[in-house]
């Protein structure tokens, strides 16, 4: 079985950080790469001096980590840069890092402000409340006054630029020797079902047909409400999925069900279902949301806590995403 892939392993982390900090110089902005539990990889390049006070304040340096925490989570859900303002209403971005479909990492980048209609972009943790957070803002004015102030259009043309460098990087970094690793590996636990197919190419591309909506699920269901997976080898981790409706499982933990390497294990997913399994897993939430919406009277925030969504608005977000409309609205065209 394939170790788990992690960002040291596909990243120059020495190479990266060099030019993380010609980056940084020449756009203004803050850079830090994470790994995918959210732990700095690299410094944190121009880190602004108001928020270097934050983040090494005792009782606010755990809000920076959750605004970095949900700003990366949402990238990872939309598989796109996110762009977002913190508790303190400063400007900053995720841009998340893939390698086949999955999240290793992502590049933070921000501390800044925008010209006009700042308030445009989604707070990720509101605590105008907190008395601690207006006095330090109050206390420090004059360091917030010197941010950077951007143009959105600047703000994308940066993040597109800083999702195609990843990428770019990503893809010329993983070497020739783990790519021959992957392959052995997965060629010496599927053997059988490799020489049934003539091209390689052939087999890992799904045909167009097989693009599905959520509720095509449900024809494969069993008598007991299982899935039934037209490739075997995928029932234990399909099994896994259904069976813990209220987490949010990674590959890593799937390919182990399945004794599979998570890449390999991505394919014969993507194969499966007839897209990548990131978006048959978001469908089958809101359809899971979907039941309890019309079987059960427990309130939005409860069935998103009882789904494994880290809060309420993510919930409301991605079921809107894709049933066109909120999970309230949703419930009472529903009910007679």
């Amino acid at each position: 079985m394939a170790k788990p892939l992690e960002i040291q392993r596909v990243l120059d982390l020495d190479k990266w950080t060099a030019l993380q900090e010609k980056i940084a110089l020449a756009t203004d902005l803050a850079l830090v790469l994470v790994d995918y539990r959210g732990k700095p990889l690299t410094p944190h390049s121009q880190v602004k001096p108001f928020c270097r006070l934050a983040r090494a304040h005792p009782e606010l340096a755990v809000y920076c980590e959750k605004c970095d925490a949900r700003g990366a989570l949402e990238a990872v859900r939309t598989e796109k840069p996110f762009i977002y303002r913190c508790h303190f209403d400063i400007i900053d971005m995720a841009i998340p890092i893939m390698v086949e479909e999955r999240y290793v990492g992502a590049i933070m980048a921000g501390e800044l402000l925008v010209y006009e209609h700042q308030s445009d972009y989604e707070q990720v943790l509101k605590l105008d409340d907190l008395p601690e957070i207006g006095s330090f803002k109050t206390a420090h004015e004059e360091l917030l006054a010197d941010y950077p102030h951007f143009e959105p259009e600047q703000l994308e043309r940066i993040a597109a630029m800083l999702a195609q460098l990843s990428e770019y990087i990503v893809t010329e970094a993983v070497t020739k020797e783990e790519l021959l690793q992957h392959c052995q590996e997965n060629v010496a636990g599927n053997q059988t079902w490799l020489t049934q197919n003539a091209q390689v190419e052939t087999v890992l591309a799904p045909p167009q047909s097989a693009v599905i909506q959520v509720e095509s699920l449900v024809q494969r269901f069993g008598e007991n409400g299982i899935y039934q997976a037209q490739n075997h080898q995928l029932q234990p981790a399909i099994d896994a999925v259904f069976a813990n409706q209220g987490e949010h499982l990674d590959l890593g933990y799937l390919a182990r069900q399945v004794n599979l390497s998570p890449p390999y294990l991505s394919r014969l997913l993507r194969i499966e279902f007839g897209e990548p399994f990131s978006r048959v897993y978001a469908k089958l939430k809101i359809y899971w949301g979907k039941e309890l919406l019309t079987q059960s009277d427990l309130s939005i925030a409860e069935i998103s806590d009882t789904l494994g969504f880290v809060e309420p608005s993510y919930f409301i977000r991605s079921f809107k995403k894709i049933t066109g409309t909120t999970p309230l609205k949703w419930r009472q065209g529903q009910r007679p």
